[in-house]
């Protein structure tokens, strides 16, 4: 049936069509438990195609790609489908700066999903890199940089 456009003065015919519509005591339940399992963007597909050809570029010149996963509208279950379809390979980091963060190497080389974890336990941030090496797993400039000035003290007699 057609939506039609109600004059929003005509407050009794519209609660008289959300009572026919939802039911006399409010939508089912079931019905709905039924349509949630049901929800699909169509996301998963067009990331992994994403992570694909970003795949390409960084073989290609060494460009590297992120996705915010968090950022991308997916149904229900969709998060967990693309991260199974990504699948787990044999890397893994886990370590506390500014809360814990988990880096995980995918099943293709090249591909990793770095979450970050809020101080409940709970998913604040998950992204997909494409690259060689994690961002988060590279010591930035300036460490390397005081580290070496350290064991140069160290070594020095």
């Amino acid at each position: 049936m057609p939506f039609e456009a109600l004059d929003p003065r005509d407050a009794g015919r519209l609660e008289a069509l959300t009572a026919t519509a939802a039911g006399a005591h409010g939508p089912d339940p079931e019905a709905c438990e039924s349509v949630r399992g049901r929800v699909d963007s169509g996301n998963v597909p067009l990331l992994l195609n994403e992570v694909r050809y970003a795949l390409e570029r960084l073989l290609d010149d060494g460009t590297t790609h992120a996705i915010d996963v968090r950022a991308i509208p997916l149904g229900p279950g969709e998060e967990d489908r693309l991260l199974d379809a990504l699948g787990r390979g044999e890397l893994r980091a886990e370590f506390d700066s500014l809360g814990r963060s988990e880096v995980q190497e995918c099943a293709y080389p090249g591909v990793w999903c770095v979450t970050h974890y809020n101080e409940a336990g709970h998913v604040a941030g998950r992204f997909l890199e494409v690259t060689f090496t994690p961002a988060l797993l590279a010591s930035p400039p300036e460490d390397v940089r005081t580290g070496l000035e350290r064991l140069a003290a160290e070594l020095a007699p």
